[in-house]
């Protein structure tokens, strides 16, 4: 049957108005299985189109803050670490208005070798980027610090959290703990 119309014979020209679909299904078979799928021509004809029109430009920025976090002891910062700070201006930078925090985390029992060296060198890594909308907060935390990242991204109402892996790899924030005090979206850095 080509036609699946509500009434048995097409008569006249009022009753073939009132079929369902001009076109037939085809049927279709998946992959292992005998179960028919039915696809039918008018439903791919009825679907709404898609707009290849591009957005415009001048789009505020997908994030308008960020939080990156820096878990390091390094007073000249991993390679890590430098990645997740030219990743940060890079997004916060793809629209005027974006701003980045930067959270320096201690935890106890680990020490920098020179607090004072780092915070510079995160400045100079910012500077370098040509970067002036950032700010840096130091925290020494005796806590998990997935807890401590998952309360400022909240008091800064932070768009994204940027961190780098060697975090989760050196054990110093959990993954899962992350996932559940964290309300924004992540970003582990390699």
């Amino acid at each position: 049957m080509a036609f699946a119309c509500t009434s048995r014979t097409l008569a006249s020209s009022t009753r073939a108005s009132h079929c369902r679909s001009a076109v037939a299904p085809s049927r279709l078979f998946s992959a292992g299985s005998r179960r028919p799928l039915v696809r039918a021509r008018a439903e791919a004809e009825s679907a709404p189109s898609v707009s290849t029109k591009a957005a415009p430009a001048a789009q505020a920025p997908p994030y308008k803050h960020l939080l990156l976090t820096i878990l390091d002891a390094n007073s000249y910062l991993s390679d890590g670490t430098k990645l997740g700070i030219a990743t940060a201006c890079q997004l916060a930078s793809l629209g005027s208005g974006g701003k980045v925090t930067v959270l320096v985390v201690d935890e106890e029992g680990t020490t920098a070798t020179n607090p004072t060296e780092r915070f510079n060198s995160v400045e100079w890594h910012f500077q370098d980027k040509a970067f002036k909308n950032y700010s840096i907060l130091e925290k020494n935390i005796s806590s998990p610090s997935s807890v401590l990242i998952g309360d400022v991204a909240d008091d800064i109402e932070a768009d994204l959290v940027l961190l780098s892996a060697e975090a989760v790899h050196a054990k110093h924030v959990n993954a899962n703990q992350l996932a559940e005090f964290v309300s924004c979206p992540v970003l582990l850095l390699p």
